[in-house]
């Protein structure tokens, strides 16, 4: 049975933070060819979209995350301050250069391929984060995210089952997926896709199996709250031993770079208000179609207003 969650304080979202690139071709895209189109600098990914639709939306969010000592990270930190995110954990390699993803999207906004160089987010470790004092915020709800090296992860897990704390994890891709393996039976919350979930469970991510299915067996007898998204097309939540299916909101796409960030962050603002997983799967629809039409979660004119008009208002909006 889906029951309601407690109310969160704040939330600390421990991940990538990027200087994306993204590209869009005009037309039709012809491979192993240049495409005519035009390409956009904006900083973003997981860590920081999550955490920038959170603190937008009046949520009190940290980042914990790193970049580099040059103008990309200086755009992603400026980018966290105007977005309301807590910086102060938000630290500065003098090593490695800021996390950057490069994604070609075709003329109707769909990916096509994206590259993303993480490699800052090793600098991310259990030493580092141990002179942070990360636990003293109390009724925090953590988030993690799978670009952080496996033995981070399993440490924020340790360290949150220690605390009696709730987690959410973000499993980001198939190929990074599988560092939140050994972790699932400690974790509140997963964010998945489809590809992402069939990895997870040792299947082809190729293999058109049904996101039902997916996060019922995921779920399993865990205590753990699934969910599995699969593009345009329904997703399905597993709870409480219980599946559920939801439809994607209506939405003209312009792109689809961050719309997945958003739907999981757009998620946990209604778990923080103290809502169950169902109804706040709600919000997350509302800010994945706001992310979809605007391009990206920075032009998305997220606020608590803009999301309950994008779900009609009613039994679903909330105020902080």
């Amino acid at each position: 049975m889906d029951k309601p969650a407690n109310r969160f304080d704040s939330v600390t979202v421990f991940g990538g933070a990027t200087l994306d690139r993204v590209a869009r071709t005009d037309f039709p895209p012809v491979m192993a060819a240049s495409n005519p189109g035009s390409v956009r600098r904006t900083p973003g990914g997981v860590g920081l979209n999550v955490a920038s639709v959170l603190a937008r939306l009046g949520v009190a969010t940290r980042l914990v995350a790193r970049v580099g000592a040059d103008s990309d990270g200086e755009a992603v930190i400026a980018a966290a301050r105007r977005a309301g995110i807590d910086p102060t954990a938000l630290g500065v390699s003098q090593s490695a250069p800021t996390a950057g993803y490069h994604a070609t999207l075709d003329d109707t906004g769909n990916l096509v391929i994206g590259v993303a160089d993480m490699k800052v987010c090793d600098e991310i470790t259990p030493a580092m984060l141990a002179t942070l004092a990360i636990a003293k915020r109390a009724n925090d709800l953590w988030v993690i995210e799978a670009n952080l090296a496996a033995e981070t992860l399993a440490f924020l897990a340790e360290e949150a089952t220690a605390a009696g704390r709730p987690v959410a994890a973000m499993t980001v891709s198939p190929a990074k997926a599988v560092r939140l393996l050994p972790l699932l039976d400690r974790l509140t919350y997963l964010f998945a896709n489809r590809r992402e979930a069939a990895t997870l469970l040792g299947y082809d991510p190729e293999e058109r199996i049904g996101v039902t299915e997916l996060a019922a067996e995921l779920a399993g007898p865990r205590a753990t709250a699934v969910v599995v998204t699969n593009g345009a097309e329904p997703l399905a939540a597993a709870t409480g031993g219980e599946v559920r299916s939801f439809a994607p909101l209506r939405a003209t796409v312009t792109a689809v770079n961050g719309a997945g960030d958003s739907f999981a962050a757009g998620t946990i603002f209604g778990l923080a208000n103290g809502m169950s997983l169902n109804d706040s799967v709600i919000f997350g629809l509302a800010a994945a179609a706001l992310t979809l039409e605007s391009g990206g979660v920075a032009a998305a004119p997220f606020g608590k207003d803009a999301l309950a008009e994008r779900i009609g208002g009613g039994p679903h909006s909330v105020a902080r």
